[in-house]
């Protein structure tokens, strides 16, 4: 079986290099784990490490996190459904709001179970996913100062998630300045201005981010270290926490290309002028290595061999091809071939539980 390898040390430096780099600038913030699927031995790392604020959207991850670590804070991360909203204020201290009627039926929830429920709400600002329209903020805070049991923490946005809008600083200087309105017009305090992910780190490196914008929540710089701005791995930040590891199942010498005439593949896929003309007429033969790993487990765009020397040249649902031919034989049946991932990889990885997880020199082993 192929499986995903967790490092905690890795994990941990991370943990601690963007903990400093937060709190030396006095801002809140909370680990998106959604990526970890709910898996409990990395969850209880991060509860080791001292993390106490914790950000998913299922609400089963937000259970898990609750009994391993019942005074953390955890944050609901997508719009709720009106007909969970008990079970969101049952497991989560806090939630991403931006419907009245949604809102509305937290506030009976938590006066049911005679909690108070704090929400963020999230504006637009161009991204285009959940978030209230600027001109109906004024209103949409005032009826939602109203209700009882709700207590509104503060304002917040999603940037670069599906379009990819940049969070420049002039687009969080906006959010900002609606947080600085709704405390003027309300005379109240939003202790939150939650404006900041993995996408925002750049900006606190480059000093371009607002000294309103308190609250990050991040996931993807704290596992991969990556900077989505610039490209690469933050400075400071290792890559390696996670790694696939596959095996080799079948190793033998074959053409470059495939042989006869050919059709879209199982995935709707047919091949470029350009990659018929690289295959050539079949007189040339590879080295190729059949992995057990396929597209029903990861998008394998999205992997990178850790040894540059091995190309991924398809794949199927349940196996994947890589040409061997630069790696002068050092393979053989049955080695693993290991690959570092990005986002989607590791999530659609970590979702299936066919795939299996493993922790890697785990403390005090």
């Amino acid at each position: 079986m192929s499986r995903v390898l967790i490092d905690p040390a890795v994990i941990e430096h991370n943990f601690e290099a963007m903990d400093r780099m937060f709190t030396k600038r006095g801002i809140h913030w909370t680990a998106v784990t959604k990526v970890l699927c709910g898996y409990k031995p990395a969850l209880k790392l991060l509860v080791e490490l001292g993390l106490r604020s914790f950000a998913d959207s299922r609400l089963a991850n937000l259970k898990t996190i609750r009994k391993l670590c019942p005074e953390a804070e955890t944050i609901y991360i997508r719009p709720p459904r009106i007909k969970s909203v008990a079970n969101v204020v049952l497991w989560a201290d806090i939630s991403l709001n931006t419907e009245l009627a949604t809102i509305r039926a937290l506030s009976k929830a938590a006066l049911e179970q005679n909690k108070v429920h704090g929400i963020i709400i999230m504006i637009e600002l161009g991204e285009l996913r959940e978030g209230v329209m600027p001109d109906r903020l004024l209103e949409f805070y005032r009826d939602v100062f109203e209700l009882k049991g709700i207590e509104v923490l503060g304002i917040g946005t999603n940037l670069a998630c599906m379009y990819g809008v940049l969070p420049t600083y002039d687009k969080l200087m906006q959010l900002a300045l609606y947080k600085r309105i709704i405390e003027l017009k309300f005379k109240t305090k939003l202790p939150l201005c939650s404006g900041g992910s993995s996408i925002s780190i750049p900006n606190i490196l480059e000093k371009q981010l607002p000294k309103e914008i308190n609250h990050f929540r991040v996931g993807e710089s704290l596992f991969l270290g990556t900077d989505l701005i610039n490209g690469g791995y933050i400075k400071g930040l290792k890559p390696d926490a996670f790694l696939l590891a596959a095996s080799i199942v079948e190793l033998k010498e074959k053409p470059t290309g495939p042989l006869g005439e050919m059709v879209e593949n199982a995935f709707g896929e047919a091949p470029t002028t350009e990659e018929i003309g690289e295959w050539g007429h079949g007189g040339e033969r590879a080295e190729r290595a059949v992995l057990n790993i396929g597209r029903l487990d990861v998008p394998f765009e999205h992997l990178v061999p850790i040894d540059e020397r091995v190309n991924l040249v398809g794949g199927a649902s349940d196996l994947l091809v890589a040409d061997l031919s630069e790696t002068k034989m050092t393979y053989k049946l049955g080695d693993e071939i290991r690959f570092r991932l990005d986002y989607p990889a590791l999530l659609a990885l970590m979702h299936s539980r066919y795939m299996e997880k493993e922790v890697v020199n785990p403390p005090g082993a």
